[in-house]
């Protein structure tokens, strides 16, 4: 673990929390990290459900720019690759089950984390977005997923851009599982996590490993790296990111 993620095991339920509220829990390199231990130890303290949430106001806005615009070569855009796919490698093959409680809004990777999990709940006054291509960038666990989760055109809807969803909208999709009211979150989680408590984990694992069975294909992962890669290769990506940074739109023409 690191400051910026915690993890406490209490009554057979792992409780993985991202802190870091002063930037809206925007993810490290560490903090992918740290999320992917914390599933993983999990299933070492014989958890029957993992919680995944955040600290503040927002569940997670994505990856932390900074550590974009430190990326030099593809080499260094293969090895972030590698951290972030890892992490959700960890959340699709761990047999307890992961339930993302969204405390608050999220982007880029903060939505890709929460569309990998198992079951998602968010608050209905959240909005949710990719907006990587906007920086030159591009949301590859959100590539490889969305189109097989809600089909191709509304897969384009939100890859290409950036355009915000509702939490409703969301639901309405299938991407998150249920949406409440921001007052009844924590009891509607509370809830699910019992019912998981309650079943049987040989039975729960099976069934999660067939549901993200068909979402996987070959190479996948590489062809990710790859594509992260080439995009840091040229200048899109260095540019975008410091014009994030520089609160200004980039101008990609230049």
């Amino acid at each position: 673990m690191t400051d910026n993620v915690t993890y406490e095991a209490d009554d057979g339920v792992s409780t993985i929390r991202l802190e870091r509220p002063e930037k809206l829990n925007a993810m490290t390199t560490e903090m992918w990290t740290a999320v992917a231990d914390g599933v993983r130890r999990a299933d070492d303290d014989d958890a029957r459900a993992v919680v995944l949430t955040g600290s503040g106001r927002a569940f997670c806005a994505g990856d932390d720019i900074g550590s974009l615009v430190a990326i030099e070569s593809p080499r260094d855009a293969r090895e972030l690759a590698d951290t972030v796919l890892e992490c959700f490698d960890a959340i699709e093959r761990s047999p307890v089950p992961v339930v993302a409680k969204a405390n608050g809004s999220a982007y880029g990777g903060g939505f890709e984390l929460l569309i990998s999990a198992d079951l998602t709940v968010a608050p209905r006054d959240t909005v949710f977005g990719l907006p990587e291509t906007r920086i030159g960038a591009y949301p590859f666990y959100g590539a490889k997923r969305l189109a097989r989760l809600v089909g191709r055109q509304r897969a384009a809807d939100l890859a290409l851009t950036g355009r915000e969803l509702e939490a409703q909208v969301a639901v309405e999709w299938g991407l998150f599982a249920r949406v409440v009211e921001e007052e009844a979150l924590d009891d509607a989680v509370a809830e699910i996590v019992s019912t998981l408590k309650r079943s049987s984990p040989a039975s729960l694992e099976t069934t999660k490993a067939w549901l993200n069975a068909s979402l996987r294909f070959a190479g996948e992962d590489e062809a990710m790296r790859n594509g992260l890669g080439y995009l840091f290769s040229g200048p899109d990506a260095r540019k975008g990111a410091r014009a994030f940074l520089e609160n200004r739109e980039p101008d990609f023409a230049e």
